[in-house]
């Protein structure tokens, strides 16, 4: 008995090792089975030559009861395609016998690189991704725009440094006009040497790769000549939609210290870049929009001046000043996972004009910083050195946000002599155990203004405009427009400053019409 029972057993599970088989194996051949697609066709925005696209995805679905098997999976183009795919995690251009299970799916993705030398560039790069499949041929449409560009990068093997005139594309002066209209994409940490300037024109987009960025060494220039309808960008090289407002994409323009010597691995600290000028600029999703850290450049008639510029969307710092002099009109910092600006290790800094708002909201990210930091000191090995803030003045702003206090002020490692700041005229977001009635740091509008809503008009979009009925609308202190060079009479967008019958122009970097 106990012989027939080991017997219906064994029986019993070869019947179903081979029954399980076979339903595996079952496959569907009708040529009425057939497959379906999450979508017809894939599409790219514009897409850099050489630089890799976004990767793009749709699924295959098998709607029948039994397996189904797709005998290959080919790029029309073949071999010289500019797609590349990726099938259930195998990547390739071409695959053979797919089985897609009952009722079940497969993920393709899909990524293409355009060729710089292909004719057809200026116009639509289009391919197809074909499907065989019990007789039936059935395909996917692929289409995208490629664009040409000057690239500057660095020489194979030599690291992510490189100095810009020793490229290919080594010009020193970048133009928009109808001879030149490319833009300029940066591959790696471009180099502008002591010595030399980097003029870029009105109207020249400049992208950079992940991991890139601008350096303006010690005693070189960067002049930076946009006019207003016309600025100059500094974005990120993938230009699909959804990395339109992504931040820390790329990381920074650096006007540094570096001198050669740093290059050689000697520590050394130069005076500084001479006569940077930004004038109509919009730098947008970097990790620090723009570094400058000139300490030793005291001057602020050859010093950094930053006027009619945007900074928005850095992952980190919008600017970050360590011990520099800077003069800055007419600009926007606005929406960084840090401080719009960080004003370090001292310094002598100007604004007038400006607006500083941060309304940070990227998916769980929270900000733990106020908008604006201010210290006079920093720590090395234990050791805290101090370096004064000769002025940090803030003339006819705006400083607000979501959080309850947009102004860190860090003096607590020395006096106040070495520590000035003032908000002259501006509205401002201030923590409540600040106090605001010292004349030397805050004048009576400012003190009376604290923590009230600036109304703009939507900064879930970055439009920091006023709205019509805002409060800051005809109270700035017109003397402020002339307190130095340059003088103000536009706003950011270039409309006339100040408007309205009180002739006070508005606070911030926008004039209301």
């Amino acid at each position: 008995m106990k012989k027939k029972s080991v017997y219906f057993l064994w029986a019993f599970i070869i019947f179903t090792v081979v029954t399980s088989c076979r339903k595996d194996t079952d496959i569907i051949t009708d040529n009425s089975a057939m497959l379906e697609f999450s979508t017809d066709s894939v599409e790219f925005d514009t897409v850099f030559t050489t630089v890799g696209s976004a990767t793009q995805n749709f699924v295959i679905y098998n709607r029948n009861s039994k397996p189904i098997n797709i005998s290959s999976i080919n790029l029309g183009a073949g071999g010289n395609s500019n797609y590349r795919l990726n099938v259930d995690g195998t990547p390739g251009k071409s695959f053979t016998n797919i089985i897609i299970g009952p009722d079940d799916s497969l993920w393709v993705f899909v990524e293409v690189t355009i060729n710089p030398q292909d004719p057809k560039i200026a116009f639509l790069v289009t391919d197809s991704i074909l499907f065989s499949t019990n007789g039936n041929l059935q395909w996917i449409n692929l289409m995208a725009f490629g664009r040409k560009a000057h690239f500057h990068k660095p020489p194979p093997n030599k690291g992510s440094l490189f100095y810009l005139n020793d490229t290919v594309n080594a010009q020193m002066h970048w133009i928009h006009d109808a001879v030149d209209s490319l833009p300029h994409v940066i591959y790696g940490y471009a180099l502008v040497g002591t010595g030399q300037k980097l003029t870029i024109d009105a109207g020249v987009q400049v992208y950079f790769h992940p991991h890139s960025g601008l350096i303006v060494m010690s005693a070189a220039t960067l002049e930076v000549n946009g006019v207003a309808g016309t600025p100059v960008t500094f974005l990120n090289d993938r230009l699909g939609v959804e990395f339109a407002e992504v931040p820390g994409q790329w990381d920074r323009i650096w006007l540094s210290s570096i001198t050669e010597n740093n290059l050689n691995g000697i520590h050394d600290i130069g005076p500084g870049t001479l006569n940077c000028k930004i004038n109509y600029a919009v730098i947008k999703n970097a990790f620090i929009g723009l570094h400058v850290d000139t300490a030793y450049n005291t001057d602020p008639n050859t010093s950094p001046q930053i006027n009619n510029t945007i900074i928005e969307n850095a992952a980190g710092v919008g600017l970050l000043g360590q011990g520099a002099t800077l003069r800055c009109t007419n600009s926007l910092f606005a929406n960084c996972g840090q401080y719009v600006a960080a004003l370090a290790y001292g310094g002598d800094y100007m604004f007038r004009q400006c607006t500083f708002a941060n309304y940070w909201n990227q998916g769980s990210s929270s900000r733990q910083t106020p908008s604006i930091f201010i210290n006079n000191y920093f720590e090395a090995n234990g050791t805290t050195y101090f370096r004064p803030i000769q002025q940090a003045y803030f003339g006819n702003c705006i400083v607000y946000g979501n959080m309850n206090g947009e102004i860190g002020l860090d003096s607590a490692k020395v006096g106040g002599s070495n520590f000035k700041y003032m908000f002259d005229h501006s509205l401002i977001s201030i923590n409540d155990t600040i106090s605001t009635s010292n004349p030397d740091h805050f004048d009576s509008y400012s003190s009376g203004n604290r923590n009230q809503d600036p109304g703009f008009t939507d900064p879930t979009v970055n439009n920091y405009i006023p709205i019509s009925t805002s409060r800051v609308i005809d109270v700035g202190d017109p003397a402020i427009l002339n307190k130095t060079t340059p003088f103000i009479n536009t706003d950011l967008l270039g409309a006339p400053r100040p408007q309205g019958p009180t002739g006070k122009p508005d606070l911030g970097a926008y004039e209301v019409r």
